[in-house]
């Protein structure tokens, strides 16, 4: 087994003194889709911020063999690239604009964009399905178009590792799947990547492996079908659910609330 390419030992984040994330552990391995769920407010958004170095926290977070904290800025961002939750732009940028800020953790500040630069960005582009977007100012497009922007603007960056807060959110069904069809090509070209989820059908589907989280703890670590099974389901989401075969496995079905 090839080794991981981040890992998080006792990692624990207090905010106003409160603590968030407590005593969590996990690794990321080449290769692998790992989505994170739990309830709202279970500290996924904070526990990602801490893997990706901007939140502080206490215990070991190591790219490789080294500390995160240790790390320069643009050294972490050539390592990780973030996509936070809301993709919220303040600029009127053209959409290719935007995507091409990935590019900054590579760049020369002082020179004009590289060759390598324009095709990193065609290529996040056209994964994203969205290289017609490229020329339009961004406070133009849909909450689905500007999402769909700010992942490619992830993907421009090359990192190994992508962590990735809420990717399906505000898209619909189609770009939902053609989005997780993305997040698993990326991680099978020997990448890592994690995805926060709320739709735990997405999750069953395309997932290596699920982390549930609930009350700042990770409680489970485990292929879909183990970490989503019913009872599982019952204790940290409080809702009734079956197991349905499809061509992908078993994926679960909320029925009710409970």
């Amino acid at each position: 087994m090839s080794a991981p390419l981040l890992v998080a030992r006792d990692v624990t984040v207090r905010l106003g003194g409160r603590p968030i994330v407590t005593a969590a552990n996990l690794a990321l391995g080449p290769g692998e889709l790992v989505v994170l769920v739990g309830p709202n407010g279970a500290g996924k958004t904070t526990l990602m911020r801490a893997l990706a170095g901007l939140l502080a926290a206490d215990g070991d977070i190591t790219l490789g063999d080294r500390p995160i904290a240790a790390l320069a800025p643009r050294e972490r961002a050539w390592a990780i690239a973030y996509l936070p939750q809301g993709h919220v732009f303040h600029w009127p940028m053209r959409a290719d604009a935007i995507v091409a800020l990935g590019r900054h953790p590579h760049a020369d500040p002082l020179a004009a964009p590289s060759e390598q630069d324009r095709i990193a960005v065609a290529q996040a582009l056209e994964a994203t399905g969205a290289t017609t977007l490229g020329p339009r100012l961004v406070s133009t497009l849909s909450g689905g178009e500007r999402a769909r922007i700010a992942l490619a603007r992830a993907l421009a960056t090359q990192a190994p590792i992508l962590l990735a807060d809420e990717p399906t959110a505000a898209l619909d069904p189609r770009h939902q799947l053609v989005v997780m069809e993305l997040l698993r090509a990326t991680a099978r070209s020997g990448g890592s990547v994690l995805a926060i989820l709320h739709d735990l059908a997405l999750a069953a589907r395309f997932a290596d492996r699920v982390i549930v989280m609930c009350d700042g703890a990770l409680i489970v670590d485990a292929p879909p079908a183990d970490a989503l099974a019913p009872a599982r389901l019952a204790e940290t989401f409080g809702i009734e659910a079956v197991m349905v075969e499809t061509g992908d496995g078993l994926v679960p079905l909320a029925r009710r609330p409970i």
